[in-house]
């Protein structure tokens, strides 16, 4: 009788760091798969390494200009790695922050506040008592008192109110009506 014994179909890993180990430390699996050919001569290990990340990146960016354009390469790890720490932050922020404020009254300084604002300007905006009685003007008196008050008036005030007077006032009909 020939017996077999059961070889494991996937292969053990070693770390780099450590001293290589022989094969015969692999473990045996339990399974009864094909057994895997024997593997060739062990080659040195520089050979078998991947490339260093840099060179990857190199490569990449030598070969493919319009990946770089939708996948842009990340930042070195350097960037990472010299980030400040908390404390530095939160003193850059305050004095971001007061150097901000500085700014802002420095802005105040050239432009001062007028004192030669008049009240021709206010007029042209108007106050709430235009609003209101152009408001009871045309919802009291109807299309009548809207035309009144809107052509009487020539301040911005007046003529929303005599609008939203109207307004209130077609609705009043509406509900009359039905």
């Amino acid at each position: 009788m020939d017996h077999h014994q059961p070889v494991s179909r996937y292969q053990v890993l070693h770390n780099e760091d450590d001293p290589p180990e022989s094969s015969a430390a692999a473990q045996p699996s339990t399974s009864t798969e094909t057994p895997q050919p024997p593997q060739p001569a062990a080659l040195p290990e520089a050979d078998t390494s991947p490339p260093p990340y840099c060179s990857i990146a190199v490569e990449a960016a030598a070969t493919s200009e319009t990946q770089n354009e939708f996948y842009p390469v990340p930042p070195p790890y350097s960037v990472a790695t010299s980030l400040p720490t908390y404390d530095e932050a939160e003193k850059a922020k305050a004095a971001a922050m007061a150097a901000a404020a500085a700014e802002v009254a420095q802005r105040e300084e050239e432009y001062p506040p007028r004192d030669d604002f008049s009240d021709a300007d206010q007029l042209r905006v108007g106050n709430d008592g235009i609003f209101m009685l152009a408001f009871f003007m045309a919802f009291i008196f109807n299309w009548i008192g809207f035309c009144l008050s809107f052509c009487i008036t020539n301040t911005i005030a007046g003529r929303y109110g005599a609008i939203c007077g109207f307004g209130l006032s077609l609705i009043k009909w509406i509900l009359i009506v039905r």
